[in-house]
Order: structure tokens, then C-alpha cells, then sequence
């Protein structure tokens, strides 16, 4: 059996197949509580009782694999692969960025699973982008079939996208963190607890990001966030976009995207990732494509897998 694994800053999510083509005993556990990769993998296999049984895996990791040793942006865990293959996976084991992992279930996806955000193409041909804000904002290139791991989320915020209402936001991240931010910064799930907190004064009672985001109309402070959030990630696809020329299509995934584009703001979502004075018409001739599945990392390991 091949162990399969899509692992985050927050959350580790794990399955197996035995046919590369469907998985099982799929199991999300908390990075938090396990101080190393090797204690995910083990906490998981003893569960299910599968040490035994699984010789292989495909690892995702929310970290840039530039040399054997691993450490995750996001979380305290460095590993090595090598050794993470001798102690467990010893007959195969791909380790790849997580946003990579999931491109490579792009090309597979059916109609069904996704949605459109306005301007909707039978042929996607081009270059395509895989974009998912989570703990961090992950985005893949996705260049016919190879699949380029990047780290776009770490290029800051340029000033003339800080219109007056983010100005407050801003000024008070860096006060607090003595830099400009970045786009990660801000769209993630950190980011949008962070908005919510200099909105609301800091008053009330902690909310998660998801509570903050379907709240949204029962709290002026919860509206504005999601508002402001919304504003920034068609800002950001703008710009990536036009950075791949990505005329295959922006592919957004995740439960923010999913919580944040509903289909009420479609088109002003659109308009506003349109919103050039210079390469309008390139924009309008690129797709946005909603992901609406939530397994697309054990999709994309499942592709990688027929690779062991």
C-alpha cells in the first residue's frame, strides 16, 4: 500500500491506496500535537494499523524542497527526507511542495467539480495557476504537465492596492511586526483573524477565520473583513495572472476561497480582477476557476503515486 499525505502548517491529512486510482482510511490530524513528521506518519500508521503494510508514500508539505533537508514555513518541523525514507518508506517516497502536490490534480478534475467565476472556456489552453490561501497562500504553475512550486505569497503588498480603508490594517501590522506585509499575510487565515482584530478593537470573544467568515452579515466588523479579504485576493490573482499568463486559467481551492467567493459576488469579483489600465483585455481572456472539492491533495497524490 501507498501511504498518501497532504500536510499543512495546521493540519495533516492522510489516506492509502492500493491501486493508485481510489484511497481509504483517509484521517486529518493536528500538526500541533505531534513535535515531528516521522510522529505524524507513525500516529497515523499505528492507528490503522498499517506499519506493516505501507512501504511507499507520496508527501506533500507546506515547505519550498530546495536540498534533503525540509522546514516548513509556517511550523516548527524540519525533516529529512532520506531519513524519513529509511525509517519508514523505504521501497519509494515522493516528497513535494503541497500546492504542487494538488496541481497535479488539475488537469483530472471534471466539469462537476468545478465553477466558474464569470467568463467560462471549453478549451484551457495556456499556462494555468493553482492558488490556495490556508495557514499560508500557496501557489503552482502548472505548464502543460509540469507542475512549477513557487512561493508567490511572500511578495508584499504594493502601495497603490492599500486604498484608504486597508490603510489603518496596515499601518497597524507594521507597527506590530516592524515590515510591510505580504500577500500571505494577509490572505490567510491569520490574516483574516488579524483584520477582524483591528476592525473590531480587539473586542469580543476570539473568532477562527471560518467563524469570521460566515458571520458575515450578522457583524459589521465580520462584513468589512471579508470585504477587504475579497478585495485583496482579486488583487493578487491579478497580478500572478498576469505574471504566468496564465490564459489556461487562475484555479482557486480550499475552504477560504470556497467560504469568501460565493456566487452573489461573482461578477464584481471579476470586474475587480479585471481592474487594469493596461492589459484589461488579457484579463478578461483568462478564467477563474473555483475548485469545489475538498480532497484535491489525496486527487493530485493519487497521480503521483503511479509514478512508485
Amino acid at each position: 500500500m501507498i501511504l498518501l499525505a497532504d500536510i499543512g502548517a495546521t493540519n495533516a491529512r492522510f489516506c492509502v491506496t492500493s491501486n493508485c486510482s481510489k484511497y481509504e482510511h483517509s484521517e486529518s490530524l493536528e500538526v500541533i500535537d505531534s513535535s515531528s513528521l516521522e510522529e505524524l506518519c507513525s500516529n497515523y500508521l499505528n492507528r490503522y494499523q498499517l506499519t506493516n503494510k505501507v512501504s511507499k508514500a507520496v508527501i506533500g508539505v507546506a515547505a519550498p524542497i530546495i536540498s534533503d533537508e525540509v522546514s516548513f514555513v509556517n511550523a516548527s518541523i524540519t525533516f529529512s527526507i532520506k531519513r524519513l525514507k529509511k525509517q519508514f518508506f523505504k521501497e519509494g517516497l515522493i516528497v513535494i511542495n503541497d500546492l504542487a502536490l494538488q496541481a497535479h490534480a488539475i488537469n483530472g478534475l471534471g466539469k462537476s467539480e468545478l465553477s466558474f467565476i464569470g467568463l467560462k472556456k471549453e478549451q484551457l489552453e495556456g499556462p494555468k495557476i493553482l492558488v490556495s490561501p490556508g495557514t499560508g497562500l500557496g501557489l503552482a504553475g502548472i505548464l502543460n504537465k509540469q507542475i512549477i512550486a513557487t512561493e508567490a505569497g511572500h511578495l508584499n503588498i504594493p502601495q497603490k492596492e492599500i486604498r484608504n480603508d486597508l490603510k489603518k490594517i496596515t499601518d497597524s501590522f507594521i507597527s506590530k511586526n516592524k515590515r510591510t506585509p505580504t500577500y500571505e499575510d494577509f490572505l490567510s487565515g491569520k490574516g483574516i483573524r488579524f483584520f477582524y482584530e483591528v476592525l473590531s478593537k480587539g473586542e469580543g470573544a476570539k473568532l477562527s477565520s471560518k467563524q469570521i467568515l460566515e458571520n458575515e452579515g450578522l457583524s459589521e466588523d465580520c462584513t468589512k473583513t471579508k470585504e477587504l479579504v475579497v478585495y485583496l485576493l482579486a488583487s493578487y490573482l491579478r497580478y500572478v495572472a498576469l505574471v504566468w499568463g496564465s490564459t489556461g486559467g487562475v484555479y482557486l481551492a480550499g475552504s477560504i476561497v470556497n467560504s469568501l467567493i460565493k456566487e452573489e459576488i461573482y461578477q464584481t469579483f471579476r470586474e475587480a480582477f479585471e481592474k487594469s489600465e493596461t492589459m484589461q483585455d488579457l484579463l478578461k481572456a483568462i478564467p477563474l476557476i473555483l475548485v469545489t472539492i475538498d480532497d484535491i491533495g489525496f486527487r493530485g497524490a493519487l497521480e503521483l503515486s503511479k509514478r512508485l
